[in-house]
């Protein structure tokens, strides 16, 4: 073999050797890439459920991180929020440490003033035995147990001769029976002393407090029975543990009329008698209109008797009427019978004289009051209606009237419980011969005249008509002269022959008349003015229901007594209250007459309720409120106030004008004021109130009148309102101009609902 052919089988058996090798390699790396191959596939499957973990951390990493910066914001605030009550802890801290001192030198002075009380300070403890004195004397007159029981020691006695209430009290007795009768038997008290109270000292703790009070009061069955408690009163007031405490109080009490307390102040009689004259009369006049039975017989009582006795007029019979329904029957038949009736009002002596009705009235406290009218002769002029028993027959009768009434508190009214006629017949028209019937008579029945200074304006009250003449009021005479000082008279007048105005001839009756007179003079050629010569009406208030009315009469002569002639001219405007008829309207010296008519002639503001809340420092205990309507005005009686609200009165307020709205008068507790600066106390706190808000920021474009009833002498009127100067933030901003009279106080200028304050010396 030669060499190639060996050389060519080694390299053949070499390449064998490899490719057995490298398969063997291959086969191995085969093997191994297989696998790999399938853990690569089982760490794809691991890698992807990891993606999908990772995918759901990164959800969950990011609503924490969201949550985390939540919770860092709200841990910004609440480090904060810490800071800040840290500070105010160290404030309140601080405030806390101070109060604790106050309080330990507060009671350090407590303690030293007690020393005093108790060692000696004789000046401080008969000053504050006065002020334990008056705060009792002033519980009574508002009438609460919590202002006067603290001020009672418990061993406290009383001994009470005359009024009211007589007898020996110990504390419960008094308590239980002296101060429970008083508050229950009287609705409205104020009292006053009539001196400087004098103060003994009886020994180092015990002082002895002497005066005599007059308390004022409005019995709560009867509050037309005003009184007045004189009491002489003597207090012993000694330091227990030291506190000032009445231990004996000795009281001798007697009754006035207010007539006699208040100089000029009407006497509760003749107003009782003005009243029960009044409803005799009216009851007379509609027997003359002949109204329908309903409306004569509304003076009546429910259970009132009417008995008839006497020659009657055939259709007519005797007997006694019990009840209302019974009277009302009676004066129906009157009314059917009778085509047309004329009667006198009044007592017709036989000379044919007449002289007024006679009435006497009693006045009870501790039940109602009484009032007797006799009407001795009064003549009746009957016709006989058509197709009625007697037809055309005239007759005139004579009737003996007696008439008793008492007064129902209830209703607060008097009311005819009992009425008696003796009735007589005289010849046909033998009566005529005294009586006028042809010539309107007016006479003169009452009167008050004043010098008027322009400046100053008046006040004039007669029965129960009052008037008043305001600042700034001059006398315009015939000849174009002003007056600045000049006589103005209110005068009351009866009339004769005047008949209703024909317009209304079946729906009115004349009753009486008022005048006004200048220098003496009723004539239209006369007027009230200005300074620049306009019309300035003088305000007229009447005690009169809105049933009444008014018309202007002139024409006529006047002779100082009597008012002869005239007629009338015109219908008057009048605005309405509660009982009340008010005008703003009369500026010449003429006559008004009073008619009676059988429905409303004008319209009572409705009544009304707003919430009131406190206002400066003022906390309401009662108020009276009416819907007013600018145009039509109105007239609130609230207790001792009567408020005018004048036609076209709007309110502007801070977001716009108020033409319909709730007028409120307020009344206030007298002690949340002080005293003002010239020593006068307060005796009546009220405001106005618009919509129930008590504000400066309201003002009305006319004044509202206020017209109060109270003791007046001396009296001033105060603004309230903020303060600075005061500590309380609330004072009195400034002194009001007033008109005073004799129980009478009158303010002209009031434009804001704001509180107000009469004050007393």
């Amino acid at each position: 073999m030669d060499g190639k052919i060996v050389g060519l089988s080694i390299v053949i058996i070499v390449l064998l050797i490899v490719a057995a090798i490298g398969f063997y390699e291959y086969s191995v790396a085969s093997g191994s890439l297989s696998s790999l191959q399938t853990q690569v596939s089982s760490l794809q499957s691991t890698v992807k459920q990891q993606n999908s973990t990772i995918s759901a951390l990164t959800s969950e990493t990011s609503q924490l991180n969201s949550t985390l910066q939540n919770y860092k914001s709200q841990l910004a605030v609440a480090q904060q929020n810490a800071t800040k009550y840290a500070s105010l802890y160290s404030m309140y801290l601080s405030m806390f440490k101070q109060a604790e001192s106050n309080y330990t030198m507060y009671k350090q002075m407590y303690e030293q003033l007690l020393s005093q009380v108790s060692t000696g300070g004789a000046s401080y403890k008969e000053g504050a035995a006065l002020n334990t004195a008056f705060k009792f004397w002033d519980g009574i007159a508002i009438e609460s147990y919590s202002d006067v029981v603290p001020y009672l020691a418990t061993n406290f006695t009383a001994k009470v001769t005359g009024t009211p209430f007589p007898g020996s009290y110990t504390y419960s007795s008094f308590n239980l029976t002296w101060l429970q009768s008083f508050f229950n038997g009287y609705e409205t008290v104020y009292f006053y002393t009539t001196s400087l109270p004098t103060i003994t000292q009886v020994n180092n703790n015990t002082y002895q407090v002497s005066t005599v009070i007059q308390y004022f009061v409005a019995p709560t069955n009867n509050p037309i029975y005003l009184q007045v408690f004189n009491a002489s009163i003597t207090l012993t007031i000694q330091y227990i543990q030291g506190t000032p405490l009445i231990t004996n109080m000795i009281w001798n009490g007697n009754e006035l009329p207010p007539s006699q307390v208040i100089a000029g102040y009407p006497s509760q009689h003749s107003l009782a008698e003005w009243t029960a004259l009044s409803e005799v009369l009216s009851e007379i006049n509609s027997l003359g209109a002949e109204f329908p039975g309903h409306v004569t017989a509304q003076y009546f009582s429910p259970s009132a008797t009417l008995t008839i006795n006497g020659v009657l007029p055939t259709g007519l019979k005797n007997g006694t009427y019990s009840g209302l329904g019974s009277i009302e029957n009676f004066f129906n038949t009157w009314d059917n019978l009778f085509v047309f009736v004329m009667e006198y009002s009044q007592n017709l002596l036989p000379n044919g004289s007449a002289v007024p009705l006679s009435v006497n009235v009693i006045l009870n406290s501790s039940g109602p009051g009484t009032a007797e009218v006799i009407a001795n002769d009064t003549p009746f002029l009957l016709f006989v209606n058509q197709g009625e028993p007697g037809f055309p027959a005239i007759y005139d009768v004579h009737v003996n009237m007696v008439s008793y009434l008492m007064y129902n508190s209830t209703s607060a009214q008097w009311q005819i419980v009992k009425q008696t006629w003796n009735v007589s017949q005289v010849s046909a028209l033998s009566d005529t011969v005294f009586y006028n019937l042809n010539t309107p008579t007016f006479n003169t029945i009452g009167e008050q005249t004043v010098l008027v200074n322009a400046l100053q304006g008046a006040i004039l009250k007669v029965g129960p008509v009052e008037t008043i003449v305001k600042p700034g009021t001059y006398a315009l005479l015939p000849n174009g002269t002003m007056e600045s000082l000049y006589n103005f008279s209110l005068i009351l007048l009866s009339t004769q022959a005047v008949l209703p105005p024909a317009s209304d001839y079946n729906n009115l009756t004349p009753t009486y008349a008022f005048a006004f007179a200048i220098n003496g003079q009723i004539s239209p050629a006369y007027s009230l003015v200005n300074s620049t010569k306009g019309a300035d009406p003088a305000i007229t208030i009447v005690y009169a229901p809105n049933t009444w009315t008014s018309w202007t009469w002139f024409g006529g002569k006047f002779n100082g007594t009597t008012y002869v002639g005239g007629s009338y001219k015109f219908a008057d405007h009048w605005i309405y209250g509660d009982g009340v008829m008010v005008n703003n309207q009369f500026f010449k010296p003429v006559i008004w007459v009073f008619e009676a008519g059988t429905t409303a002639q004008g319209q009572v503001s409705p009544a009304s309720s707003v919430k009131l809340s406190n206002a400066y420092g003022l906390t309401p205990t009662n108020a009276y409120t009416e819907v007013i309507n600018s145009q039509q005005g109105g007239v609130i009686v609230a207790g001792n106030i009567i408020t005018i609200v004048q036609p076209g009165t709007v309110i502007n307020t801070p977001i716009g004008e108020l033409s319909n709205y709730n007028f409120s008068v307020v009344f206030y507790n007298p002690l949340n004021v002080t005293a003002t600066a010239t020593g006068q106390v307060p005796s009546l706190v009220f405001a106005y109130a618009i919509n129930g808000n008590v504000t400066f920021s309201y003002t009305a474009s006319k004044p509202f009148i206020t017209i109060i009833t109270t003791p007046s002498m001396g009296a001033e009127m105060w603004t309230w309102g903020p303060s600075k100067s005061s500590p309380t933030g609330y004072g009195y901003i400034f002194n009001d101009p007033i008109l005073v009279t004799n129980g009478t106080v009158v303010n002209l200028s009031f434009i804001k609902p704001v509180p107000w304050v009469l004050t007393l010396p």
